[in-house]
C-alpha cells in the first residue's frame, strides 16, 4: 500500500542526490511560504497606500476648510454691504485678502495632489468663479451676489466630498475612523453653510417689517436641514464615544458647544422667528446664528487632525506588522533550513563513509566492516555494505578478466570496421581508375595508331628529301651522268606523295594526335580537381566545378546508363573539404548510375536553399528504380544496402552522411518505387573556423 502510493514520489527522489533533495524541500518550503508572506504583505502594503491616499485627502480638505470659511465670511460682509453697512466696505476687502492666502494654500496642495486625487480641473473652475465674484464684488446687485456666492459655497462643498471619494475616505470601513470621517467630511461643513444662510436669512428679515411668506419657507428649509444633520452627528459622537473611547475626551467638548449653540437657534427660530409677532416685539441679535458656526467649524479642526492622527498611527501599525511577517517568516526559515543542514550533514558524513570503504573496496584495500553511528535507515545500509563488501572482492579479478576479454574483442571489431572501411575505399578507388584507364586508353590510342602512321609517311618524305639532295648535289658539281634518272626517280616520288596525300595525312593526323593529348590532359585536370590533394584543408570552391569534375571522373560508370542533366545556380561558393566533397557527390552519382536499369537520365541542380542564404544545396536526381518506403529509414546505415553480393559493402552513404553531418549540413533522401530517388545534399555556405581537417574515410 505505501509503496503504491508513494512510487511517484519515490521514483522522483531516487534520481536526485540529497543535496538536490533538500533543495526541493526547501523550494517547496519557500514558495508556498514566500507567497503567503508577499500575498499578505502586499494586501498590508496596499492598506498602508490606501491610508496614505486618505492623509492626502485631509490634507486637501483642511486647506479647502479655510478657504470656504473665508468664502462665508466674504458673504456675510456682502450682505451687509448691500442692505447698506459702510463699515461692509473695508470688511470685504479684509475678507478677500483672507481668501487669496486661503486660494495659496489650497494650490499647494492642488500641486502635491491634485492630479493623484482628480480634482485639478474642478479647483481650476472654483479659482475662475472667485476671480469673476471679485472682479465685481461691490457692483453685484444683492441677489446676484449672494447667488455667486452661494454657488462658490456649493461648489467647495462638492469639491470637499469629492475629495473624500478620491482618497478613499468615503470608502474607509475602519470603525475608529468612519465616524470622524463622515463628521469632518460631510455633516459639520454641510450644517455650517445651512447656518451661514439662516443668518444671511435672518439678517435680511430683520430690514422688513414683517416677515414675509418666502423668508418663512426658507426659514423652514434651513430648519429643515439643520436639524437632521445636527441628529447624524450626534449619532456620529455616540459611535465614537463607543468604539474609540481615548479620543471621546477631545472630541466630546466641541461636539457640546456645537450641540447647544445649535439647539439655542433652534428653539429660537421654532418659538420667536417663525411667530412673527413675537420677533417684532423682541429685538434679536445675530450672533446666536454665529455662535454654532464657528462651533461647528471648530469641530472640523479639532476631528481633522484626530482623524489624521488616527491614520498615521494605523499605517505606522500597517507598517509594523509588514515587518513582524517578514521578520518570523526569516526566522522559520531559518531555523528550518538549520534542522534541513543538521540532516544534510548526518546524511553526507555517513554516505562519505561509505564512499572511502567502497574507495578503498575498489582498489582492492578493504580490510575492515564500516563502522556507521546513525540508527536511520542509512545504518541499516551500511550494515548491509558490510555483507556485500566481501562478496564484491572475490569478485573484482572475474570483472577485470572479463574487462581485459571485453578489450580484445572491441580492438578485433574496431579492426575488422577499419578493414571494411578500406575495402570500400579501395573498391571505390578500383572502379574510378578502371573507368579513368578507359577514358585516358581510347585518345591514347589513335593518338599513338596516328604517330604509327606518320612515321611510314615520314620515310616516304625521308626518301624524297635524299632525292632533291641528290639532285642538288649533281646541279652544284656539274655531274651529268645519273641527272636524267634521278630527276625521273623524283618525279615519280612526287607524284606517289602527291597521290597517297602523304603531306595532307600527316597534317591531320598530328591535329588528331594533339586532340588525343588534349583531351588526356583534361582527364588527367579533372581527376586533379576531384582528388584535390593540395587542399586537403577547408576551401572555398565552386560547387559547380566540382560537380563537372567528379562527372568526368563518373563518366564510364554513367554513360551507358543515363544521360546527365545540369540546372546549375551561377557561382554557387562554399566552404568545405574538397576531397571529402567530391567523395560524397562521387557516391552519390555512382549510386544513381547504377539504379538505373536500361537508360535513364541524372538531373543535377544546385542552388541556395529558400529562406537560408546561408545553405547551398546540391539536388541529384534518378530515373532509377527506386527505393521501398520500408528501406529509406535504413539506407545511412552501415553495411546497409541492397545491391547484389559483391556490388558494394553499404558503405557508400553511411560515410557520405557522416561527412556532409561533419560540414554542419545534412543530406535526406526522397523516392518512390518505379518513379526514382532525389538526394538533397545541404551544406553551409560558411563553415566554423577549424584549424584542421577531421580525417573522414573515403568511399
Amino acid at each position: 500500500m505505501r509503496q503504491a502510493i508513494f512510487s511517484l514520489g519515490a521514483l522522483l527522489m531516487n534520481r536526485l542526490n540529497y543535496l538536490q533533495k533538500f533543495a526541493i524541500v526547501l523550494v517547496l518550503l519557500l514558495i508556498p511560504s514566500g507567497s503567503l508572506l508577499y500575498i499578505v504583505t502586499t494586501q498590508i502594503t496596499q492598506n498602508v497606500e490606501y491610508s496614505q491616499k486618505e492623509l492626502t485627502g485631509i490634507t486637501y480638505n483642511v486647506a479647502l476648510r479655510q478657504f470656504y470659511e473665508a468664502v462665508q465670511t466674504h458673504r456675510d460682509y456682502s450682505v451687509q454691504f448691500f442692505l447698506g453697512d459702510s463699515t461692509a466696505e473695508q470688511l470685504m476687502t479684509d475678507a478677500q485678502q483672507q481668501i487669496e492666502t486661503a486660494v495659496l494654500s489650497v494650490d499647494s496642495a492642488d500641486t502635491q495632489y491634485g492630479d493623484a486625487l482628480a480634482v485639478r480641473e474642478q479647483w481650476k473652475n472654483i479659482k475662475i468663479d472667485w476671480k469673476n465674484l471679485k472682479s465685481r464684488a461691490f457692483t453685484h446687485k444683492i441677489e446676484k451676489s449672494e447667488e455667486l456666492h452661494n454657488k462658490l459655497v456649493s461648489d467647495v462643498l462638492a469639491l470637499v466630498i469629492d475629495v473624500a471619494d478620491n482618497s478613499n475616505l468615503t470608502l474607509d470601513t475602519d470603525i475608529e475612523t468612519y465616524y470622524l470621517m463622515n463628521i469632518t467630511n460631510f455633516k459639520v461643513l454641510q450644517m455650517t453653510e445651512a447656518l451661514s444662510q439662516s443668518k444671511n436669512l435672518l439678517r435680511a428679515a430683520l430690514r422688513t417689517p414683517k416677515l414675509l411668506p418666502e423668508q418663512r419657507t426658507a426659514f423652514t428649509i434651513q430648519s429643515g436641514i439643520v436639524q437632521p444633520l445636527m441628529s447624524d452627528i450626534a449619532d456620529a459622537v455616540n459611535r465614537i464615544n463607543t468604539y474609540n473611547q481615548p479620543i471621546s475626551p477631545v472630541v466630546e467638548p466641541s461636539y457640546v458647544d456645537l450641540k447647544s449653540s445649535t439647539d439655542q437657534y433652534i428653539e429660537l427660530l421654532q418659538s420667536e422667528i417663525l411667530d412673527d409677532s413675537l420677533r417684532i416685539a423682541r429685538g434679536l441679535d445675530l450672533s446666536i446664528l454665529e455662535r454654532p458656526i464657528k462651533a461647528g467649524l471648530d469641530v472640523f479642526d479639532v476631528q481633522a487632525p484626530i482623524l489624521r492622527n488616527l491614520i498615521e498611527v494605523r499605517i505606522k501599525n500597517l507598517e509594523q506588522q509588514v515587518l513582524i511577517y517578514i521578520a518570523g517568516t526569516i526566522l522559520v526559515l531559518i531555523f528550518v533550513s538549520y534542522l534541513l543542514g543538521g540532516f544534510y550533514s548526518s546524511v553526507i558524513d555517513t554516505v562519505s563513509t561509505l564512499e572511502n570503504v567502497a574507495a578503498q573496496l575498489n582498489e582492492g584495500k578493504i580490510t575492515e566492516v564500516v563502522e556507521v553511528e546513525t540508527r536511520d535507515e542509512l545504518g541499516r545500509v551500511g550494515r548491509s555494505f558490510n555483507q556485500v563488501a566481501l562478496s564484491l572482492l572475490s569478485r573484482n579479478k572475474e570483472l577485470e578478466d572479463n574487462r581485459i576479454q571485453i578489450e580484445a574483442t572491441n580492438r578485433q571489431l574496431r579492426e575488422t570496421q577499419t578493414a571494411l572501411v578500406q575495402g570500400e575505399k579501395m573498391a571505390s578507388l578500383g572502379q574510378m581508375v578502371a573507368g579513368l584507364a578507359h577514358e585516358i586508353n581510347t585518345p591514347l590510342g589513335y593518338v599513338k595508331n596516328n604517330i604509327e602512321m606518320m612515321i611510314g609517311n615520314q620515310q616516304t618524305i625521308n626518301d624524297a628529301v635524299e632525292q632533291y639532295r641528290k639532285l642538288l648535289d649533281m646541279l652544284v658539281n656539274g655531274v651529268e651522268e645519273g641527272l636524267e634518272q634521278t630527276v625521273t626517280d623524283l618525279a615519280n616520288l612526287s607524284t606517289e606523295l602527291e597521290k597517297n596525300t602523304v603531306l595532307e595525312d600527316s597534317k591531320t593526323m598530328l591535329s588528331q594526335a594533339l586532340v588525343g593529348t588534349e583531351r588526356i590532359q583534361e582527364l588527367i585536370k579533372n581527376l586533379r580537381e576531384f582528388s584535390r590533394l593540395d587542399e586537403a584543408d577547408l576551401a572555398k570552391i565552386d560547387l559547380n566545378s566540382a560537380l563537372d569534375a567528379t562527372l568526368v571522373i563518373a563518366n564510364n560508370v554513367i554513360k551507358n546508363r543515363a544521360v546527365v542533366k545540369k540546372d546549375y545556380q551561377p557561382n554557387l561558393m562554399a566552404e568545405c573539404f574538397p576531397a571529402q566533397y567530391n567523395q560524397v557527390i562521387l557516391n552519390l552519382l555512382t549510386n544513381a548510375a547504377q539504379a538505373i536499369e536500361g537508360q535513364g537520365t541524372i538531373t543535377i541542380r544546385t542552388y541556395k536553399e529558400p529562406g537560408n542564404p546561408d545553405m547551398a544545396v546540391v539536388k541529384i536526381s534518378d530515373t532509377g528504380k527506386g527505393i521501398p518506403r520500408e528501406n529509406l529509414s535504413k539506407i545511412f546505415e552501415p553495411f546497409f544496402t541492397t545491391k547484389k553480393v559483391g556490388e558494394g559493402t553499404g558503405l557508400g552513404l553511411s560515410i557520405s552522411y557522416k561527412i556532409i553531418e561533419k560540414h554542419g549540413g545534412s543530406i535526406k533522401v526522397e523516392s518512390e518505387v518505379g518513379r526514382g530517388t532525389d538526394f538533397f545534399v545541404r551544406i553551409p555556405v560558411v563553415q566554423p573556423r577549424i584549424a584542421k581537417k577531421e580525417a573522414a574515410p573515403a568511399a
